[in-house]
């Protein structure tokens, strides 16, 4: 009996029109099989906390901007293989995943789309010389420290926070001087749609990255991983109890897998892109039978 040619992509292109360039047609014809993304080593905020602890108006100050939720969650170990194998599944034309299952998609209720003109076309600062500035000022914060260079110490540390976490690019080491006239006004700053702009950006930079044969990837990865792991019963690795008394991490809900490490490295997909893309691919048949 002949066997039927299998066609690399989808049946109709009335709506996907960039297949041709798409990182799925490159895999198709061999490349690409075993190279997950990477991202540049940034001077990044979590490492300047390691070393410096923050004093109580510093925190004060941050929850006051509602950005110390970010510092709450910590930094979480990124599975590139899992990162990987859903950017592949990634549309430009449509901003979906594409899945067995259907189509699905990271979206926050009841907000409105981010006015990207804040985040491209702007000087650049290194991180580093932020970092650097940190560094001089941290050890003049005390109790008595002028609320100037608590101001002044708090906008370094959220552009910090911007250029290596929030709003990474692919250069590892730059951040956009834009955020500086939303620093103006710190007290302002909890009434920006944040959360859209984060996604926003996530969003530019995945369609990036599923098109071509690109290395580098960036965005607030984290956020990537994490829907994907709360979604994907299958994509979950098994996780240890809490500790005896320990309350539940409801909020924020990211810290949970970053508190609860040391599962067994034995039953997960890090680092695995196979058995990631293996996930994703049977996740029909593990749910039907799920549901039979």
């Amino acid at each position: 009996m002949e066997v039927p040619s299998l066609h690399p992509g989808p049946a109709s292109l009335e709506l996907l029109l960039l297949q041709g360039d798409h990182r799925l047609s490159h895999i198709w014809e061999g490349q690409l099989l075993t190279q997950t993304f990477r991202v540049r080593r940034v001077d990044d905020m979590w490492g300047f906390l390691r070393d410096h602890p923050l004093h109580p108006r510093i925190v004060r100050r941050l929850q006051d901007t509602s950005f110390y939720r970010i510092v709450e969650i910590g930094r979480l170990q990124l599975d590139w293989s899992l990162i990987t194998t859903l950017i592949e599944r990634w549309r430009l034309e449509t901003h979906i995943f594409h899945l067995p299952i259907g189509e699905a998609t990271i979206t926050f209720q009841d907000v409105e789309p981010p006015d990207e003109t804040a985040l491209v076309g702007a000087s650049r600062l290194q991180l580093t010389h932020v970092r650097q500035h940190l560094d001089a000022l941290h050890t003049n914060i005390t109790d008595d420290t002028p609320e100037l260079h608590i101001h002044r110490y708090t906008r370094l540390l959220l552009l910090l926070m911007f250029g290596g976490v929030l709003f990474p690019n692919t250069s590892g080491n730059l951040v956009s001087l834009r955020f500086l006239h939303h620093l103006e006004r710190l007290d302002d700053l909890h009434q920006y749609s944040w959360g859209a702009s984060v996604l926003g950006y996530l969003y530019k930079q995945m369609c990036w990255a599923s098109m071509g044969t690109q290395h580098d990837f960036a965005g607030f990865l984290p956020l990537l991983q994490v829907w994907a792991l709360e979604w994907f019963l299958q994509l979950q690795p098994p996780l240890p109890p809490l500790a005896p008394g320990a309350p539940p991490p409801f909020l924020p809900l990211a810290r949970r897998w970053v508190d609860r490490r040391g599962y067994g490295r034995a039953y997960e997909a890090r680092h695995n892109i196979p058995l990631c893309k293996d996930l994703l691919d049977f996740m029909e048949g593990v749910q039907q039978q799920a549901n039979s």
